[in-house]
């Protein structure tokens, strides 16, 4: 097992575990989560470490892709990272519509981390060139937005193989997204309750179980 990625990964759960690298604001009576290295303040060592991880499960798991992709715009950094990983083509479902498409599909859902109505749009001449992709997000919250992914992805002929996604928001209550098959959906970190002051209890998800196995090696 590599020792540094380990190093990595076990920073970044202690930032959880601990609150150091949580901050929690109220909006709209829900808990929105405000992490640096997700979504703030972007470092090399941690997109290289969760890409790896996640490669690591993929072919553990035996699972064959075509491309990777994600939804913009904080999922695309993930997306991007884990396709240089696997030496795989990536595209981008927008949330905005671009000039450039030739055969736009579309699909509206509401965010609750940006509370507002959010359009997903994607190019049917693109996605329909790969026939199983892999969709990696950042947050997964109310399981809308992946849902919403997924049936755009349906609509052009093409199956999410697997989901992964660096954080589950559990304590929502919010069940998984109904679209991708149960045993396919794959997040990195389960937070299953977080304080006022940030502390998260973390009850399971990918790193929890490679830190896991290699604690056993």
């Amino acid at each position: 097992m590599d020792e540094k990625l380990a190093k990595t990964l076990e920073e970044l759960l202690d930032g959880f575990k601990t609150g150091a690298s949580v901050q929690v604001r109220n909006v709209g009576g829900h808990k929105i989560l405000r992490i640096d290295w997700l979504n703030i303040v972007f470092r090399y060592e941690v997109f290289q470490a969760l890409a790896k991880v996640i490669a690591h499960d993929v072919d553990r798991r035996g699972y064959r892709f075509d491309a990777v992709a994600s939804v913009e715009t904080s999922g695309a950094k993930y997306g991007l990272a884990l396709s240089y990983e696997l030496k795989l083509p990536y595209f981008s479902i927008h949330k905005a519509g671009k000039i450039t498409f030739e055969d736009p599909v579309s699909m509206v859902e509401r965010s609750v981390t940006e509370d507002r109505e959010v359009s997903l749009h994607l190019d049917r001449a693109v996605a329909s060139k790969f026939k199983k992709v892999l969709l990696v997000d950042d947050i997964r919250r109310s399981s809308r937005t992946l849902n919403a992914a997924a049936e755009l992805l349906n609509a052009c002929g093409t199956v999410v193989e697997a989901c992964y996604v660096i954080l589950d928001l559990a304590f929502t209550g919010n069940p998984p997204p109904a679209k991708i098959p149960a045993d396919r959906y794959i997040p990195l970190f389960v937070i299953s309750a977080v304080g006022d002051d940030g502390r998260c209890e973390v009850s399971g998800g990918l790193v929890v179980d490679y830190l896991g196995m290699v604690s056993h090696v």
